[in-house]
């Protein structure tokens, strides 16, 4: 990114000149917003564990994904031209590894690996990508309050960090956190009408200018400035379109009844579950956040977690993982509903929210992380990533890449970071830059 450009509004503004000026000046995308001109949003989904790679991880070569998804992921087929997955090229694993820890020693040390899934240090020696993405929006675009943090089971352990050792708590009451986040607030159709038509003015207003401007240029010029101001007229279409056929249904607080509820009790699990993943999708389309981590599990190890729901009541999770192969069967089922239970559901929610041309899915990064490889070993290299929404076009989803060999995460976390509009040349330890952005965009 060339770091001598500046905002052409920012620029405008300080010449002293009007909104007429503005396609006579380059362009380029605005941090944390698509090339659609709406926001980008970025959600982090962590549990412990490890997964089952023959039965996450698809078969073949690089290309689409095939029709019929691997057990795990078979929650997301509807959505599947949303997923992209990524694996190593000759084997069913994954290519991407916390190298961080590996230096500090900590091969095998998946149950510590939470706080280098999103920070890219080991032992959580800076922010975490989510801490970046609501510092940046906080800076260049004034958008206060973007992070959220939530958890589903009360635990130590967090992916999120503020700064270096500093770990930012989530909220694992979903009666609180449906509180701070709608209590008492709602938008009727009259604010509705009313912000469209605010908005239209505006547009209004900037034709004008730009008419009267353009009888004094010459005729390339005024070529630009009448293709500018037919996309003007197309963005007041897509706004009339907004007001007419979106109500405020489109942005409305989930239910979390019943009240009363013990989520320290197993048998109130999957209810917390669906309460947080509930209320983290609300808070995206709301516009109450934009950067969100939801970590599933403690990481250290869903000790006593049991799956009566699923006919799994012993032994917990933590043993089950243990089991490596012995255990597939019980974890697959575990790991497909924890996908079912969490990340479809925060996905249906997202593409079911009309936003353009497209949905509020379109305009996020989901990004699906497990501490470890495979639970019976806890090894942090081939750490199974997911990734669902393109971030506005960013990312080329339907498809599952490969990678000849091993690459770090902070490369994975580096390309998500330009995908929300922060151009860095690296997240985490600054041993490892570089991106992954000429595999996973093209």
């Amino acid at each position: 990114m060339n770091k001598d450009r500046f905002s052409r509004r920012a620029l405008l503004k300080a010449m002293g000149l009007g909104a007429g000026f503005l396609p006579l000046l380059s362009t380029e995308r605005a941090r944390g917003a698509t090339a659609t001109g709406f926001p980008t949003r970025f959600i982090s989904i962590n549990w412990t564990n490890g997964t089952v790679p023959p039965n996450f991880f698809p078969a073949g070569s690089a290309g689409p994904l095939p029709a019929t998804l691997p057990p795990i992921l078979q929650p997301l087929a509807p959505w599947s031209s949303k997923v992209l997955s990524m694996r190593a090229a000759k084997t069913q694993t994954s290519p991407i590894d916390c190298n961080v820890m590996e230096d500090a020693n900590l091969k095998y040390g998946g149950h510590f690996s939470y706080q280098t899934l999103l920070t890219g240090y080991a032992n959580a020696g800076g922010p975490s990508l989510d801490q970046l993405i609501a510092n940046n929006l906080a800076t260049t675009a004034n958008v206060t309050n973007a992070q959220l943090n939530v958890g589903c089971r009360p635990s130590a352990s967090s992916t999120s960090y503020r700064a270096a050792g500093q770990k930012n708590t989530p909220q694992i009451d979903p009666y609180k956190l449906f509180t701070s986040l709608f209590a008492g607030q709602t938008m009727p159709p009259a604010a509705v009408n009313a912000l469209f038509n605010r908005r239209k003015s505006v547009l209004d207003f900037v034709s004008g200018q730009l008419t009267r401007f353009a009888s004094n240029l010459g005729t390339d010029d005024k070529i630009t400035v009448q293709d500018h101001m037919d996309s003007i007229r197309q963005l007041e279409s897509q706004l009339q379109s907004t007001a007419t056929t979106t109500s405020p249904a489109t942005c409305v607080a989930p239910s979390v009844t019943p009240s009363g509820l013990n989520f320290n009790s197993n048998a109130n699990y999957p209810t917390q579950v669906k309460f947080m993943a509930d209320l983290v999708a609300a808070a995206v389309i709301c516009g109450k956040a934009r950067a969100v981590t939801m970590d599933l599990i403690d990481d250290g190890g869903g000790n006593s977690l049991n799956f009566p729901w699923l006919n799994i009541s012993s032994p917990d999770y933590h043993a089950i993982a243990h089991q490596g192969s012995g255990g597939y069967t019980q974890k697959t089922a575990i790991d497909q509903w924890f996908y079912q239970a969490s990340v479809a559901e925060v996905v249906s929610k997202l593409a079911a929210a009309p936003e353009g041309g497209g949905s509020v899915l379109d305009n996020t990064v989901i990004l699906v992380a497990q501490d470890m490889n495979e639970g019976s070993n806890h090894g942090i290299f081939s750490i199974p990533y997911l990734i669902i929404g393109s971030g506005g076009g960013f990312f080329k989803t339907g498809r599952m890449v490969t990678f000849p060999s091993q690459v770090p995460n902070n490369q994975l976390l580096t390309s998500i970071a330009h995908a929300m509009g922060l151009m860095v040349a690296g997240v985490g330890n600054p041993k490892y830059t570089g991106d992954l952005d000429s595999v996973l965009t093209m």
